[in-house]
């Protein structure tokens, strides 16, 4: 055997030792660790129905009327601190006007509110808004609503989607809402002395606004 012979099969040799040694790398049995999932927290808040109020204003040619009216109950979910959706129930039993002075006149236009040619009060005794979507706005002009509360409007046995603009205030013990609402009675309805149902020139004096306006200022507690 040659000299070049002798050193090429030593190293042939030790390639073929050194591949015999070492072994595959075994594919790793550990699998991934998932992100944790952090759950959102969320709360329920009632709306205080002491603390909270309701204002209604109905307008005519011959004038207006206002009143009120109570909140019987509501509640609101709300995941990390914001209201994501709720329902507010108004007691339209407890209809009240505030500017009659006279309780004869007061007692009448009361009664025909409750009666079919408005809300039909025995048949339907409370409206409600369910609240799907509560947005807060930002970057708005000072003085102006910073929230935006979006649902169905219940009237009647009629439903009507709704939106709201609201100056929401959030506490450590809930939350306080305030703004106003303006509903068309005729969607629901009440047609009673209605341009859109009957012609003004008959109605002259006693033709009555297709909307009225409704003022919220809610107080919700934990």
């Amino acid at each position: 055997m040659t000299k070049f012979s002798i050193i090429a099969a030593s190293l042939l040799m030790v390639a073929t030792s050194y591949g015999a040694s070492e072994k595959p790398k075994a594919a790793s049995d550990e699998k991934p660790v998932a992100a944790k999932k952090i759950d959102a927290k969320t709360e329920t808040v009632k709306l205080d129905t002491g603390a909270s109020k309701i204002s209604w204003v109905g307008k005519k040619v011959a004038g207006s009327h206002h009143g009120t009216v109570a909140a019987k109950e509501g509640s609101f979910e709300v995941k990390n601190g914001v209201v994501s959706k709720g329902e507010v129930v108004v007691d339209l039993n407890t209809i009240a006007d505030e500017d009659l002075t006279d309780a004869e006149y007061n007692k009448k236009l009361v009664t025909h509110l409750k009666s079919p040619d408005f809300f039909d009060v025995e048949k339907f005794p409370t409206a409600t808004f369910k609240i799907d979507s509560f947005r807060e706005v930002h970057n708005i002009t000072p003085g102006e609503p910073n929230a935006i509360a979006k649902g169905m409007l219940t009237i009647r046995g009629i439903t009507k989607r709704y939106e709201a603009k609201l100056f929401y205030t959030p506490s450590d013990t809930g939350f306080g809402v305030k703004g106003k609402i303006q509903i068309d009675r005729t969607q629901f309805g009440l047609k009673y002395n209605s341009k859109k149902f009957f012609d003004p020139k008959v109605l002259g004096d006693k033709l009555i606004d297709d909307k009225f306006e409704v003022n919220l200022d809610l107080v919700a507690k934990k």
